[in-house]
C-alpha cells in the first residue's frame, strides 16, 4: 500500500510511532495511519524561503527523519528548519534556524523556538537536523560556512536544547553531531578543510577531523579519536553507533567481532540484538554481553550470505539474489520467507520501504 504522499514536494524523511508514520517535507509535517493508508493531518511549515538565495538552489540529499519526545504526558514530533530573510535598508540578509514541536496526536504546533546564531559563521543552505532527543533534551545540528580571506570553509554547530525551558543549554562550534545514544552526543570534530557530503559524511584533505563523544547534559568531552581524514556516522542504538566499524557509544571503542571487513550496515532490533552486515559476513551480536551470537559468511558453502535490511524484536529482514527471508535474531536461522521490498523502517504495526510503501509486519 503506497501512502498518499506528494511526489512534487521534497521529503526529508519519516519515522514511525505506533500505528502512525510521520513524514517531514519541505512544506509540512504529515501524519499517516499505516493500517489504512489514510493521511491524518498536515502541519504546514509556513517558512518564507527555503534556501538562502543561492542561485539555482542546492543539492541536499540528507535523510532527516523527525524525532519524538515525551513532555507532560504528550508526545511531540520535533524537527528543525531554516528560514531566510532578505535584508532591507542597512539590514543584512539573515538565516535563522528554528526548532519546532508538533503534537503527535493532533498536528497542532506545541511551540517553536529560534536558536542562537552560530559564532563567526553563517547558516548554510543545507537543512538543519534534529539528531535525537533524550531525557528532555534535543540535539540539533546546523551546517555552516565560515568566510575567511581565502575561501569558504564548511563547518557545523551543534546545539543542546532543554525541551521544558525551550532554551539552549550548550552550543559547540566546529562539532557536527551525527548520533545521540546512551546520553552521549556522537559527532565529528571539524578542522579548517572539512567538507560535508550529504550521503558520505565529513571529509578533509588533511587528517584534521576527529570522532568525538560529548555528554548530553553539558557538552563536556567524554572521548575523542583524532587524526582522521573522513568520518561517517551511522546511528544504531542500544549503546552502539557505526563508522565503518561497530563502536560503543559510551567509550568510542570498537566492539570485538562487530565486523571483519568493510562495514555496510548495522541495525538494532530494539530488544537485545545488533545485526551488522559487511561484504564478508552478516552477524548477530548480543547488545548486553557484546558476544557474537551467529555469523553467515560469504564463503559459507552451506548458506547464501543475505543482505541485511532491518530488524525488529527478534526478527531480521534480509534478502539474497533470489528471495527475501526473515532470520531469527538470536540464532541466525531462517524463520520464513516474506514478500515485498526490504523494509527501511518497521515496528510491530507495519514495515515501510524507502518509497513509503507499507507492508504488514510478518516477523
Amino acid at each position: 500500500m503506497k501512502l498518499p504522499v506528494d511526489e512534487h514536494v521534497k521529503s526529508w524523511g519519516f519515522a514511525q510511532l505506533g500505528p502512525r508514520l510521520y513524514e517531514r517535507t519541505a512544506a509540512a509535517l504529515n501524519a499517516y495511519d499505516t493500517s489504512s493508508g489514510r493521511k491524518l493531518w498536515s502541519s504546514p511549515l509556513g517558512r518564507k524561503d527555503w534556501y538562502t538565495g543561492t542561485a539555482g538552489g542546492v543539492s541536499d540529499n540528507q535523510r532527516i527523519p523527525p524525532v519524538f519526545a515525551q513532555h507532560n504526558g504528550r508526545t511531540d514530533v520535533l524537527f528543525a528548519y531554516a528560514d531566510y530573510t532578505k535584508g532591507s535598508g542597512t539590514e543584512v540578509d539573515r538565516t535563522d534556524v528554528y526548532l519546532r514541536a508538533v503534537d503527535a496526536d493532533t498536528g497542532k504546533v506545541s511551540w517553536t523556538t529560534r536558536l542562537p546564531e552560530p559564532a563567526k559563521s553563517t547558516v548554510s543552505d543545507l537543512e538543519p537536523a534534529v539528531v535525537g532527543a533524550q531525557d528532555g533534551t534535543a540535539v540539533v545540528r546546523v551546517l555552516t560556512s565560515t568566510d575567511d580571506s581565502s575561501e569558504d570553509s564548511e563547518s557545523a554547530t551543534t546545539y543542546a536544547v532543554d525541551l521544558n525551558r525551550r532554551q539552549v543549554t550548550w552550543q559547540k562550534e566546529h562539532f557536527a553531531a551525527g548520533a545521540l545514544d546512551s546520553g552521549v552526543v556522537i559527532g565529528t570534530q571539524l578542522g579548517e578543510e572539512a567538507r560535508f557530503q550529504s550521503l558520505h559524511g565529513w571529509h578533509s584533505d588533511q587528517t584534521d577531523l576527529g570522532l568525538a563523544g560529548r555528554t548530553l547534559t553539558d557538552g563536556t568531552p567524554r572521548w575523542k579519536l583524532e587524526g582522521r581524514s573522513s568520518v561517517e556516522i551511522e546511528p544504531v542504538g542500544g549503546g552502539f553507533f557505526a563508522t565503518g566499524l561497530l563502536r560503543d557509544s559510551r567509550t568510542g571503542k570498537t566492539v570485538p567481532g562487530g565486523t571483519d571487513g568493510t562495514l555496510l550496515h548495522c541495525v538494532y532490533d530494539q530488544r537485545s540484538v545488533v545485526v551488522c552486515d559487511s561484504e564478508e559476513a552478516v552477524r548477530g551480536i548480543d547488545a548486553r554481553t557484546r558476544k557474537v551470537l551467529w555469523t553467515i559468511s560469504a564463503d559459507d558453502n552451506s548458506r547464501k550470505k543475505p543482505n541485511l535490511g532491518n530488524a525488529w524484536h527478534g526478527a531480521v529482514y534480509a534478502s539474497t539474489d533470489t528471495t527475501s527471508v526473515i532470520l531469527d535474531a538470536r540464532t541466525g536461522k531462517d524463520r520464513r520467507p516474506f514478500s515485498g521490498a526490504s523494509p527501511y523502517m518497521l515496528n510491530q504495526y507495519a514495515a515501510v520501504n524507502i518509497d513509503m510503501v507499507v507492508y504488514p509486519t510478518t516477523g
